[in-house]
Protein backbone atom coordinates (compact mmCIF):
# COMPACT_ATOMS: atom_id res chain seq x y z
CA UNK A 1 0.00 0.00 0.00
CA UNK A 2 1.39 3.21 -0.81
CA UNK A 3 2.59 5.51 2.11
CA UNK A 4 2.54 9.03 2.93
CA UNK A 5 6.63 10.19 2.52
CA UNK A 6 7.68 13.35 4.72
CA UNK A 7 9.58 16.23 3.54
CA UNK A 8 12.54 14.87 5.26
CA UNK A 9 16.13 13.64 3.65
CA UNK A 10 15.87 10.01 1.85
CA UNK A 11 16.70 7.95 4.42
CA UNK A 12 18.55 4.15 2.94
CA UNK A 13 19.21 5.81 -0.79
CA UNK A 14 19.57 3.32 -3.55
CA UNK A 15 19.38 3.77 -6.81
CA UNK A 16 16.14 3.16 -7.15
CA UNK A 17 14.62 6.31 -5.12
CA UNK A 18 17.38 8.20 -5.80
CA UNK A 19 15.20 10.21 -8.09
CA UNK A 20 17.41 13.69 -7.42
CA UNK A 21 21.10 11.93 -8.16
CA UNK A 22 22.52 12.32 -4.97
CA UNK A 23 24.52 9.07 -4.95
CA UNK A 24 26.44 11.04 -8.01
CA UNK A 25 26.78 13.57 -7.05
CA UNK A 26 27.80 13.04 -3.08
CA UNK A 27 30.46 10.44 -4.58
CA UNK A 28 31.96 13.36 -6.82
CA UNK A 29 31.89 16.05 -3.61
CA UNK A 30 33.37 12.66 -1.24
CA UNK A 31 36.23 12.74 -3.62
CA UNK A 32 36.82 16.16 -3.44
CA UNK A 33 36.66 16.21 0.26
CA UNK A 34 38.72 13.28 -0.10
CA UNK A 35 41.60 14.43 -1.75
CA UNK A 36 42.39 17.96 -1.33
CA UNK A 37 42.55 17.97 2.20
CA UNK A 38 45.91 20.04 2.16
CA UNK A 39 44.22 23.04 0.39
CA UNK A 40 41.92 23.37 3.82
CA UNK A 41 44.18 25.69 5.58
CA UNK A 42 42.81 27.88 3.21
CA UNK A 43 39.47 27.34 1.97
CA UNK A 44 37.65 26.49 4.91
CA UNK A 45 33.69 27.55 3.56
CA UNK A 46 32.00 25.85 0.89
CA UNK A 47 28.03 25.70 -0.13
CA UNK A 48 25.96 23.83 -2.30
CA UNK A 49 23.13 26.10 -4.03
CA UNK A 50 19.88 24.87 -4.49
CA UNK A 51 16.51 25.70 -4.49
CA UNK A 52 13.84 25.19 -0.85
CA UNK A 53 12.92 21.68 -1.63
CA UNK A 54 15.80 20.30 -4.27
CA UNK A 55 17.44 17.64 -1.74
CA UNK A 56 20.02 19.87 -0.43
CA UNK A 57 19.20 18.34 3.27
CA UNK A 58 19.47 14.29 1.75
CA UNK A 59 22.75 15.34 0.22
CA UNK A 60 24.80 16.23 3.01
CA UNK A 61 22.94 13.28 5.28
CA UNK A 62 24.58 11.71 2.21
CA UNK A 63 28.03 13.14 2.38
CA UNK A 64 28.19 12.59 6.31
CA UNK A 65 27.59 8.90 6.10
CA UNK A 66 30.25 8.65 3.50
CA UNK A 67 32.76 11.19 5.14
CA UNK A 68 32.29 9.63 8.22
CA UNK A 69 35.40 8.23 9.64
CA UNK A 70 37.58 10.26 7.29
CA UNK A 71 36.26 13.46 9.01
CA UNK A 72 34.95 13.92 12.24
CA UNK A 73 31.46 14.92 11.30
CA UNK A 74 28.94 17.49 12.80
CA UNK A 75 25.40 18.40 11.31
CA UNK A 76 23.83 21.65 12.27
CA UNK A 77 20.06 22.04 11.93
CA UNK A 78 20.27 25.99 12.17
CA UNK A 79 16.55 26.23 12.03
CA UNK A 80 16.23 24.00 14.89
CA UNK A 81 18.25 26.86 16.93
CA UNK A 82 16.27 30.30 15.37
CA UNK A 83 15.12 30.94 18.78
CA UNK A 84 18.49 30.74 20.19
CA UNK A 85 19.62 34.24 21.12
CA UNK A 86 22.96 33.58 18.83
CA UNK A 87 22.45 30.91 15.59
CA UNK A 88 26.99 31.16 16.14
CA UNK A 89 26.78 30.62 20.07
CA UNK A 90 24.37 27.94 19.35
CA UNK A 91 26.66 26.33 16.73
CA UNK A 92 29.91 26.50 19.18
CA UNK A 93 27.59 24.87 21.58
CA UNK A 94 27.23 21.94 18.86
CA UNK A 95 30.48 21.19 18.05
CA UNK A 96 32.13 21.02 21.59
CA UNK A 97 28.83 19.11 23.08
CA UNK A 98 29.22 16.52 20.26
CA UNK A 99 32.83 16.71 21.21
CA UNK A 100 32.12 16.20 25.41
CA UNK A 101 35.71 18.18 25.40
CA UNK A 102 36.02 20.97 28.68
CA UNK A 103 35.35 24.29 26.89
CA UNK A 104 33.78 26.32 29.19
CA UNK A 105 36.42 28.88 28.87
CA UNK A 106 35.75 28.68 25.30
CA UNK A 107 32.31 29.45 25.44
CA UNK A 108 32.55 31.90 27.91
CA UNK A 109 35.02 34.39 25.86
CA UNK A 110 32.91 33.00 22.48
CA UNK A 111 29.73 34.10 24.25
CA UNK A 112 31.13 37.90 24.38
CA UNK A 113 32.74 37.86 21.06
CA UNK A 114 29.31 37.07 19.13
CA UNK A 115 26.46 39.24 21.48
CA UNK A 116 28.87 42.22 21.05
CA UNK A 117 29.38 41.32 17.16
CA UNK A 118 26.07 40.47 16.13
CA UNK A 119 25.50 43.97 17.88
CA UNK A 120 28.15 45.68 15.83
CA UNK A 121 27.83 44.15 12.65
CA UNK A 122 27.34 46.71 9.42
CA UNK A 123 28.35 46.07 5.71
CA UNK A 124 30.00 48.44 3.75
CA UNK A 125 31.44 46.19 1.53
CA UNK A 126 30.64 42.98 -0.58
CA UNK A 127 31.33 41.06 3.22
CA UNK A 128 31.23 43.09 6.33
CA UNK A 129 32.20 45.82 8.36
CA UNK A 130 32.54 45.98 12.18
CA UNK A 131 31.54 49.09 13.81
CA UNK A 132 34.69 48.34 16.64
CA UNK A 133 32.40 51.57 18.72
CA UNK A 134 29.90 49.23 19.20
CA UNK A 135 31.59 46.20 19.79
CA UNK A 136 33.60 48.23 22.85
CA UNK A 137 30.60 48.86 24.22
CA UNK A 138 29.04 45.53 24.36
CA UNK A 139 32.52 43.59 25.35
CA UNK A 140 33.48 46.15 28.23
CA UNK A 141 36.26 44.91 30.16
CA UNK A 142 37.47 42.75 27.18
CA UNK A 143 39.11 44.70 24.35
CA UNK A 144 37.69 42.98 20.98
CA UNK A 145 41.42 42.45 20.04
CA UNK A 146 41.48 40.21 23.37
CA UNK A 147 38.48 38.07 22.75
CA UNK A 148 39.69 37.53 19.09
CA UNK A 149 42.88 36.41 20.04
CA UNK A 150 41.47 34.21 22.83
CA UNK A 151 38.58 32.99 20.43
CA UNK A 152 41.29 31.53 18.07
CA UNK A 153 43.64 29.85 20.88
CA UNK A 154 41.03 28.10 22.38
CA UNK A 155 39.42 27.11 18.98
CA UNK A 156 42.70 25.54 17.60
CA UNK A 157 43.11 24.12 21.12
CA UNK A 158 39.67 22.37 20.81
CA UNK A 159 40.57 21.14 17.08
CA UNK A 160 43.98 19.87 18.49
CA UNK A 161 42.06 17.72 21.59
CA UNK A 162 39.50 15.58 19.12
CA UNK A 163 42.10 15.61 16.15
CA UNK A 164 44.52 13.69 17.87
CA UNK A 165 42.85 11.27 19.52
CA UNK A 166 43.61 7.83 18.72
CA UNK A 167 42.37 7.00 15.55
CA UNK A 168 40.85 9.94 15.41
CA UNK A 169 40.55 11.81 11.79
CA UNK A 170 42.80 14.79 11.25
CA UNK A 171 39.88 16.79 10.01
CA UNK A 172 36.39 17.96 10.84
CA UNK A 173 33.32 18.61 8.40
CA UNK A 174 30.66 21.22 9.60
CA UNK A 175 27.28 20.76 7.62
CA UNK A 176 25.52 23.75 7.94
CA UNK A 177 21.45 22.44 7.53
CA UNK A 178 18.59 24.82 7.38
CA UNK A 179 19.97 27.81 7.38
CA UNK A 180 18.12 29.54 4.68
CA UNK A 181 14.99 29.13 6.49
CA UNK A 182 16.04 31.31 9.34
CA UNK A 183 15.51 34.88 9.68
CA UNK A 184 18.04 37.44 7.71
CA UNK A 185 19.35 38.59 10.44
CA UNK A 186 20.23 35.45 12.06
CA UNK A 187 21.34 34.26 8.43
CA UNK A 188 24.02 36.68 7.99
CA UNK A 189 25.17 36.72 11.45
CA UNK A 190 25.71 33.38 11.23
CA UNK A 191 27.80 33.21 7.60
CA UNK A 192 29.73 36.49 9.07
CA UNK A 193 30.73 35.06 11.95
CA UNK A 194 31.75 31.63 10.33
CA UNK A 195 33.65 33.50 7.40
CA UNK A 196 35.33 36.40 10.60
CA UNK A 197 36.26 33.35 13.31
CA UNK A 198 35.08 29.55 13.14
CA UNK A 199 38.18 29.98 9.64
CA UNK A 200 40.70 30.76 12.46
CA UNK A 201 40.61 26.94 12.82
CA UNK A 202 42.97 25.03 11.26
CA UNK A 203 41.54 22.31 10.72
CA UNK A 204 37.58 22.64 10.21
CA UNK A 205 35.69 23.47 7.31
CA UNK A 206 31.61 23.79 6.73
CA UNK A 207 29.49 22.89 4.09
CA UNK A 208 26.72 25.09 3.78
CA UNK A 209 23.19 24.10 2.27
CA UNK A 210 21.90 27.38 0.07
CA UNK A 211 18.90 29.01 -1.22
CA UNK A 212 20.56 31.59 -3.08
CA UNK A 213 17.11 33.45 -3.34
CA UNK A 214 16.80 33.46 0.66
CA UNK A 215 20.16 34.85 0.86
CA UNK A 216 19.09 37.28 -1.91
CA UNK A 217 16.17 38.45 -0.05
CA UNK A 218 18.29 38.61 3.18
CA UNK A 219 21.22 40.50 2.29
CA UNK A 220 18.06 43.16 0.58
CA UNK A 221 16.02 43.17 3.73
CA UNK A 222 18.54 44.04 5.59
CA UNK A 223 20.99 46.22 3.37
CA UNK A 224 18.86 47.18 0.63
CA UNK A 225 21.13 47.73 -2.63
CA UNK A 226 24.19 48.68 -0.42
CA UNK A 227 25.57 45.64 -1.25
CA UNK A 228 24.90 42.93 -4.02
CA UNK A 229 24.02 39.33 -2.61
CA UNK A 230 26.05 37.28 -5.21
CA UNK A 231 29.18 39.78 -4.46
CA UNK A 232 28.18 38.52 -0.85
CA UNK A 233 28.30 35.07 -1.25
CA UNK A 234 31.93 34.89 -3.52
CA UNK A 235 33.10 36.63 -0.56
CA UNK A 236 31.82 33.75 1.99
CA UNK A 237 32.21 30.94 0.31
CA UNK A 238 35.50 29.60 -1.32
CA UNK A 239 33.68 27.14 -3.25
CA UNK A 240 30.40 26.55 -4.52
CA UNK A 241 28.47 23.36 -5.77
CA UNK A 242 25.16 22.92 -7.19
CA UNK A 243 22.46 20.53 -6.91
CA UNK A 244 21.76 18.26 -9.76
CA UNK A 245 19.54 19.82 -12.17
CA UNK A 246 17.42 16.89 -13.16
CA UNK A 247 15.16 15.37 -11.19
CA UNK A 248 13.81 12.24 -11.95
CA UNK A 249 10.22 12.25 -10.85
CA UNK A 250 9.35 8.88 -12.20
CA UNK A 251 11.18 7.80 -9.15
CA UNK A 252 9.02 9.73 -6.71
CA UNK A 253 6.20 9.42 -8.04
CA UNK A 254 6.43 5.25 -8.47
CA UNK A 255 6.59 5.74 -4.81
CA UNK A 256 2.58 6.34 -4.37
CA UNK A 257 1.26 3.88 -7.24
CA UNK A 258 1.87 0.23 -7.93
CA UNK A 259 3.06 -0.47 -10.96
CA UNK A 260 -0.61 -2.91 -11.44
CA UNK A 261 -2.44 0.65 -11.94
CA UNK A 262 -2.73 0.38 -16.08
CA UNK A 263 -4.66 2.62 -17.51
CA UNK A 264 -5.10 2.67 -21.51
CA UNK A 265 -2.31 0.13 -21.69
CA UNK A 266 -0.14 2.83 -19.42
CA UNK A 267 1.20 2.71 -15.74
CA UNK A 268 -0.34 5.84 -14.03
CA UNK A 269 2.33 6.45 -12.21
CA UNK A 270 4.10 6.87 -15.55
CA UNK A 271 1.26 9.17 -16.75
CA UNK A 272 1.49 11.49 -13.92
CA UNK A 273 5.27 11.78 -14.30
CA UNK A 274 4.46 12.82 -17.41
CA UNK A 275 2.04 15.20 -16.84
CA UNK A 276 4.39 16.81 -13.73
CA UNK A 277 7.33 16.99 -16.35
CA UNK A 278 4.57 19.09 -18.92
CA UNK A 279 3.75 21.44 -15.94
CA UNK A 280 7.12 22.11 -15.53
CA UNK A 281 7.04 21.30 -12.21
CA UNK A 282 9.79 19.49 -10.57
CA UNK A 283 10.67 20.30 -7.21
CA UNK A 284 10.86 16.96 -5.32
CA UNK A 285 9.43 18.47 -1.95
CA UNK A 286 6.10 19.94 -3.84
CA UNK A 287 5.68 16.55 -5.56
CA UNK A 288 5.74 14.67 -2.48
CA UNK A 289 3.39 17.52 -0.74
CA UNK A 290 0.92 17.09 -3.91
CA UNK A 291 0.90 13.24 -4.05
CA UNK A 292 0.56 12.99 -0.58
CA UNK A 293 -3.21 15.40 -0.88
CA UNK A 294 -3.50 13.14 -3.58
CA UNK A 295 -3.18 9.72 -1.72
CA UNK A 296 -5.05 11.05 1.02
CA UNK A 297 -8.16 11.73 -1.15
CA UNK A 298 -7.46 8.31 -2.82
CA UNK A 299 -7.79 6.96 0.86
CA UNK A 300 -11.01 8.90 1.36
CA UNK A 301 -12.59 6.67 -1.95
CA UNK A 302 -11.57 3.65 -0.21
CA UNK A 303 -12.72 4.52 2.74
CA UNK A 304 -16.62 2.86 3.68
CA UNK A 305 -17.29 6.04 6.18
CA UNK A 306 -16.95 8.56 3.34
CA UNK A 307 -19.98 7.74 1.55
CA UNK A 308 -21.59 10.91 1.84
CA UNK A 309 -18.65 12.90 0.53
CA UNK A 310 -18.28 14.23 -2.91
CA UNK A 311 -14.87 13.37 -4.46
CA UNK A 312 -12.86 14.09 -7.41
CA UNK A 313 -13.20 10.98 -9.76
CA UNK A 314 -9.69 10.01 -9.80
CA UNK A 315 -9.11 6.75 -11.08
CA UNK A 316 -9.20 4.57 -8.71
CA UNK A 317 -10.67 0.29 -8.71
CA UNK A 318 -11.11 0.82 -12.70
CA UNK A 319 -13.36 3.37 -12.32
CA UNK A 320 -12.76 7.65 -12.78
CA UNK A 321 -11.32 9.33 -15.53
CA UNK A 322 -7.61 10.24 -16.71
CA UNK A 323 -9.03 13.97 -17.33
CA UNK A 324 -10.34 14.05 -13.91
CA UNK A 325 -7.38 12.59 -11.96
CA UNK A 326 -5.08 15.19 -14.09
CA UNK A 327 -7.57 17.78 -13.32
CA UNK A 328 -7.40 16.93 -9.56
CA UNK A 329 -3.38 17.09 -9.31
CA UNK A 330 -3.73 20.32 -11.20
CA UNK A 331 -6.28 22.06 -8.50
CA UNK A 332 -3.71 20.56 -5.79
CA UNK A 333 -0.63 22.24 -7.41
CA UNK A 334 -2.53 25.86 -8.17
CA UNK A 335 -4.35 25.96 -4.78
CA UNK A 336 -0.69 25.13 -2.94
CA UNK A 337 1.33 26.86 -5.08
CA UNK A 338 -0.28 29.76 -7.03
CA UNK A 339 -2.55 30.86 -4.45
CA UNK A 340 -3.49 33.76 -6.40
CA UNK A 341 -3.98 31.96 -9.94
CA UNK A 342 -6.14 29.22 -7.80
CA UNK A 343 -8.60 32.34 -6.46
CA UNK A 344 -9.00 33.59 -9.84
CA UNK A 345 -9.45 30.78 -11.51
CA UNK A 346 -12.48 29.99 -13.30
CA UNK A 347 -13.84 33.85 -12.86
CA UNK A 348 -14.35 34.75 -16.42
CA UNK A 349 -15.76 38.11 -16.06
CA UNK A 350 -12.35 39.18 -14.66
CA UNK A 351 -10.95 37.10 -17.69
CA UNK A 352 -13.14 38.98 -20.51
CA UNK A 353 -11.36 42.36 -18.86
CA UNK A 354 -7.87 41.26 -19.03
CA UNK A 355 -7.99 39.55 -22.66
CA UNK A 356 -9.75 42.79 -23.73
CA UNK A 357 -7.03 45.27 -22.24
CA UNK A 358 -4.56 43.17 -23.27
CA UNK A 359 -6.08 42.83 -26.91
CA UNK A 360 -6.28 47.05 -27.06
CA UNK A 361 -2.04 46.37 -26.63
CA UNK A 362 -1.67 44.67 -30.01
CA UNK A 363 -0.99 46.44 -33.37
CA UNK A 364 -4.49 45.50 -34.46
CA UNK A 365 -7.01 48.27 -35.61
CA UNK A 366 -10.51 49.09 -34.08
CA UNK A 367 -12.30 46.17 -36.45
CA UNK A 368 -9.83 43.32 -35.93
CA UNK A 369 -9.98 43.84 -32.59
CA UNK A 370 -13.88 44.19 -32.67
CA UNK A 371 -13.63 40.74 -34.96
CA UNK A 372 -11.82 39.00 -32.61
CA UNK A 373 -13.59 39.83 -29.32
CA UNK A 374 -17.01 39.39 -30.74
CA UNK A 375 -16.19 35.91 -33.08
CA UNK A 376 -13.46 34.21 -31.45
CA UNK A 377 -11.25 35.08 -28.57
CA UNK A 378 -13.98 35.85 -25.76
CA UNK A 379 -16.78 34.48 -27.38
CA UNK A 380 -15.04 30.96 -25.73
CA UNK A 381 -15.64 32.31 -22.52
CA UNK A 382 -18.68 30.91 -21.61
CA UNK A 383 -20.54 30.74 -18.00
CA UNK A 384 -22.92 27.32 -18.80
CA UNK A 385 -19.07 25.31 -19.36
CA UNK A 386 -18.47 26.02 -15.76
CA UNK A 387 -21.65 24.66 -14.69
CA UNK A 388 -21.73 21.68 -16.36
CA UNK A 389 -24.23 23.12 -18.56
CA UNK A 390 -24.87 22.14 -22.29
CA UNK A 391 -23.53 25.18 -24.10
CA UNK A 392 -25.33 24.34 -27.67
CA UNK A 393 -25.01 21.79 -30.97
CA UNK A 394 -21.16 22.30 -31.60
CA UNK A 395 -18.55 19.71 -33.59
CA UNK A 396 -16.59 18.53 -30.61
CA UNK A 397 -13.45 20.79 -31.28
CA UNK A 398 -14.87 23.87 -30.80
CA UNK A 399 -17.05 22.54 -27.80
CA UNK A 400 -13.07 21.58 -26.50
CA UNK A 401 -12.10 25.15 -26.53
CA UNK A 402 -14.78 26.23 -24.69
CA UNK A 403 -13.68 24.19 -21.83
CA UNK A 404 -9.71 24.95 -22.66
CA UNK A 405 -10.85 28.59 -22.26
CA UNK A 406 -11.59 28.08 -18.80
CA UNK A 407 -8.19 26.84 -18.28
CA UNK A 408 -6.09 30.20 -19.92
CA UNK A 409 -4.17 31.94 -17.46
CA UNK A 410 -6.27 34.67 -16.15
CA UNK A 411 -3.70 37.37 -16.60
CA UNK A 412 -1.69 37.93 -19.87
CA UNK A 413 0.70 40.42 -21.28
CA UNK A 414 -0.79 40.69 -24.30
CA UNK A 415 -2.52 38.66 -27.19
CA UNK A 416 -1.67 39.52 -30.55
CA UNK A 417 -3.91 37.06 -32.44
CA UNK A 418 -6.35 33.87 -32.09
CA UNK A 419 -4.96 32.11 -29.37
CA UNK A 420 -7.29 28.62 -29.33
CA UNK A 421 -6.10 27.52 -32.87
CA UNK A 422 -3.88 25.10 -31.56
CA UNK A 423 -1.30 24.35 -29.52
CA UNK A 424 1.33 26.32 -31.37
CA UNK A 425 -0.92 28.86 -31.96
CA UNK A 426 -1.45 29.37 -28.12
CA UNK A 427 2.25 29.35 -27.44
CA UNK A 428 3.16 31.88 -30.06
CA UNK A 429 0.08 34.39 -29.16
CA UNK A 430 -0.41 33.98 -25.96
CA UNK A 431 2.70 36.53 -24.64
CA UNK A 432 3.16 35.94 -20.84
CA UNK A 433 6.85 36.75 -19.53
CA UNK A 434 6.61 34.64 -16.24
CA UNK A 435 5.21 30.89 -16.91
CA UNK A 436 2.64 29.97 -14.82
CA UNK A 437 1.17 26.72 -14.51
CA UNK A 438 -2.18 27.86 -15.69
CA UNK A 439 0.04 28.34 -18.85
CA UNK A 440 1.44 25.04 -18.58
CA UNK A 441 -1.81 23.28 -18.37
CA UNK A 442 -3.01 25.19 -20.90
CA UNK A 443 -0.43 23.52 -23.75
CA UNK A 444 -1.28 20.21 -21.76
CA UNK A 445 -5.21 20.52 -22.70
CA UNK A 446 -4.13 21.32 -26.93
CA UNK A 447 -1.77 18.35 -26.71
CA UNK A 448 -4.42 16.03 -25.26
CA UNK A 449 -7.43 17.42 -26.46
CA UNK A 450 -8.65 14.08 -28.55
CA UNK A 451 -8.06 12.21 -25.32
CA UNK A 452 -10.48 14.91 -22.97
CA UNK A 453 -13.32 15.63 -24.96
CA UNK A 454 -15.53 12.73 -24.30
CA UNK A 455 -14.24 13.07 -20.14
CA UNK A 456 -15.40 16.76 -20.34
CA UNK A 457 -18.33 15.92 -22.03
CA UNK A 458 -19.13 13.38 -19.24
CA UNK A 459 -18.30 14.69 -16.39
CA UNK A 460 -20.53 14.46 -13.44
CA UNK A 461 -18.97 17.36 -11.62
CA UNK A 462 -18.84 21.16 -13.02
CA UNK A 463 -16.10 22.67 -13.24
CA UNK A 464 -16.72 25.56 -10.86
CA UNK A 465 -17.69 22.57 -8.20
CA UNK A 466 -14.58 20.37 -8.76
CA UNK A 467 -12.64 23.89 -7.68
CA UNK A 468 -15.02 23.94 -4.18
CA UNK A 469 -14.16 20.37 -3.82
CA UNK A 470 -10.46 20.94 -3.28
CA UNK A 471 -10.96 23.78 -1.37
CA UNK A 472 -13.09 21.81 1.32
CA UNK A 473 -11.21 18.24 1.04
CA UNK A 474 -7.61 19.97 1.31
Amino acid sequence: MSKLLPNLPIENLTTENDYIGIIEKGNLLRSFFLHNKHEFSQMKIFSIYGEWGSGKSTLMKYLEKELKGSFNTFFFESWEFESDENLSLSLLETLTKDTNSSTDGLIKNARKLFEGFAKSLTIKTPIVNINTDKILEEVKEDSFLELKEQFKADFIDWENKITTKDKSPDYNIVFIDDLDRCEPENILNLLSAMKLFFTYGKKTIFLCGIDKKAIREAVKTKYGEIVKANEYLEKVFDISFSMPETVDASKLVKQYFNDDEIVEGKKIGDLISDFFDDLHFKNPRRIKKILNKYLIIKRLKESESSDNLVLPNIIHNNSGTLFETYLTLYLLILSEFEPENFKLLFNLSAKRINYADSLKKSNLDESQIKSISSNHLLNYLKEESLRGEKIGNYEDKVLFRFYLANFTPNKVDSISSLIFGDRDSFTKHFNLEIKSYEYYFSIFMFQNELNFINDLKNMEISLINYKKIISNLI
